[in-house]
């Protein structure tokens, strides 16, 4: 089942990368190539034909051009880019993440899979397959603004998502069968020896070993890692993984992927903080929740709109927020 789900992994990435907008590197493309001055005491973005684009004027142009969504982009950036450094850690991280995605092209598309992800790039404004880097930079620098403020804030953001969305650390072992409704005689003879080894007293760990054939975690006890009411599994089996508790093991259960026993490992939060997607699924619980900590960090590093008030009132509104 998580093998399943790997293998389409970059299928997402490509469908995010397209998603997004050229306007929301623009600054970022340019910002090493713009001449360091001030004008009447503003910054200057950049130089046209020696005329000075300023700050406000560069927002004002975005707004025009592309609404209020394109300067949106611009400003969330710059209050990332602001506030979270881009250090080793992060650059190597990204450049990991953009060997990885390459890699997972070249399988799929064969040789010509750069002009795959540089067709990707082009709509964030990129041009060569090397920034892909850029972006992963990027996206770590998002997710550790986004940790830190629920770490901080944990008291306030995690009991009512516990209890609506039962998150928790799971484990499997998987005995696959083609058809599980028709299953073989070999498919029957494997599941058999499983259960009859299982209960024969052999322990989760071992049925791992010497049973399960999700090869993909059988190497780690079996681990599927996060787990939580809007997993992305089969109903039959997320079921059963919501309603164990902690350091229970279920009986055997039937997926169209064969047959299961699922283990609850953790339900402390410290456990579920080893994982990115227990973040991710605080996020997703308040479609409000990153747009107001990225207006939060706005406020902490004292934005000034240089007296564009109407603009800034249009961002407000469009982030949802009312001073």
């Amino acid at each position: 089942m998580l093998a399943v789900i790997k293998r389409q992994w970059f299928v997402v990435l490509v469908a995010v990368l397209l998603g997004a907008t050229i306007i929301y590197y623009v600054y970022d493309q340019n910002k090493d190539n713009l001449p360091s001055k001030t004008v009447g005491g503003k910054d200057v973005v950049f130089t046209v034909a020696d005329t000075d684009v300023t700050t406000d004027e560069f927002y004002s142009e975005l707004y025009n051009q592309y609404g209020i969504q394109a300067v949106y982009l611009f400003f969330e950036r710059a209050i990332i880019d602001a506030s979270i450094e881009t250090t080793d850690v992060i650059t190597t991280k990204a450049e990991v993440e953009a060997d990885n995605i390459k890699a997972s092209f070249q399988s799929y598309y064969g040789n010509g899979y750069e002009a795959y992800i540089v067709e990707a790039l082009k709509s964030l404004g990129y041009s060569k397959i090397e920034d892909l880097t850029t972006y992963f930079e990027y996206v770590y620098k998002r997710q550790e603004l986004m940790n830190g403020y629920i770490d901080t804030n944990m008291d306030t953001l995690y009991p009512g998502f516990a209890e609506t969305n039962k998150p928790r650390v799971v484990s499997h072992v998987l005995v696959t069968m083609a058809d599980p409704e028709n299953p073989t005689a070999d498919e029957t003879a494997r599941l058999e020896a499983a259960k009859a080894a299982y209960a024969g007293g052999l322990s989760f760990e071992e049925m791992v070993t010497q049973y399960s054939d999700d090869t993909s975690n059988n190497t780690n006890k079996g681990l599927l890692g996060y787990v939580d009411a809007k997993t992305s599994f089969v109903p039959e089996f997320l079921s059963v993984a919501l309603a164990l508790n902690e350091g229970e093991t279920s009986d055997w259960v039937k997926t169209q992927y064969g047959y299961h026993l699922i283990r609850v490992n953790s339900t402390q939060l410290d456990a579920l903080k080893e994982y990115q997607e227990f973040y991710s699924a605080i996020l997703a619980n308040d479609t409000t929740l990153e747009l107001n900590i990225i207006w939060d960090k706005a406020v902490e590093l004292n934005v000034d709109f240089m007296g564009n008030e109407e603009l800034k009132a249009e961002l407000l509104k469009y982030m949802g927020i009312e001073e």
